[in-house]
């Protein structure tokens, strides 16, 4: 099964920030096309189709909270196909990856997460889909599909997520000293408590595990 505890407080940080800041977004979105499609009538529909995004959003969030999975397929598939322009869209789908990959269902999973990498205009979004992805791939034992993910351009932020994905795939493919040194070099570039990643580097044997 994939995992998703060392990224999902990204995801809650675009969350907080699109509730704060995205009126003004959207606002301004609206004032750039106002002068060639109408102030009023497109200021109305913008506003419109974000309110019900939010709102489907709001509802899918409680059916995560809920375990309600088939809510949550439903309202995830609606913003998909009816809200597909709108942030909402893409954070739907990264939830409803997230409880597919729980789920067991990786196949499904995988779809989610390609749509988010091809429809999200934010680079959080595409990178944090494409970090999961990879995860989701190396469950399923496709080592160098995850491995060829993880060599796109992605934040320097997120390296020690990237090692440790790139340490999985390696152990999958046997290639064991490859993988201590991916996870030596998780560990060296974690911003947090790196205890699971010296887990995984100490089952491997070796050298001593590195300070992080």
């Amino acid at each position: 099964m994939a995992t998703y505890h060392s990224d999902d407080e990204e995801v809650e940080k675009l969350r907080r920030w699109w509730d704060e800041n995205g009126s003004s977004v959207i606002i301004g979105v609206i004032i750039g096309l106002g002068a060639l499609l109408g102030w009023r009538g497109w200021s109305t529909y913008q506003d419109n189709k974000a309110a019900a995004a939010s709102t489907y959003y709001a509802e899918l969030r409680a059916a995560v909270e809920h375990k309600d999975t088939q809510a949550t397929i439903t309202r995830a598939n609606a913003l998909e196909s009816s809200f597909a322009s709108t942030p909402y869209a893409a954070l739907a789908a990264l939830e409803l990856a997230k409880v597919q990959a729980e789920a067991g269902d990786l196949k499904a999973s995988e779809a989610h997460l390609r749509w988010a990498i091809d429809h999200s205009a934010q680079q959080v979004v595409t990178s944090l889909a494409k970090l999961r992805l990879a995860r989701v791939l190396n469950a399923q034992g496709r080592y160098d599909a995850a491995l060829d993910i993880i060599k796109a351009d992605l934040p320097a932020a997120y390296t020690s997520l990237i090692e440790e994905i790139r340490g999985d795939a390696l152990v999958g493919k046997g290639k064991i000293e490859e993988a201590r040194q991916a996870y030596d070099r998780a560990i060296l570039t974690a911003s947090g408590n790196a205890k699971y990643l010296r887990l995984k580097r100490a089952d491997l044997g070796g050298e001593s595990v590195p300070a992080s």
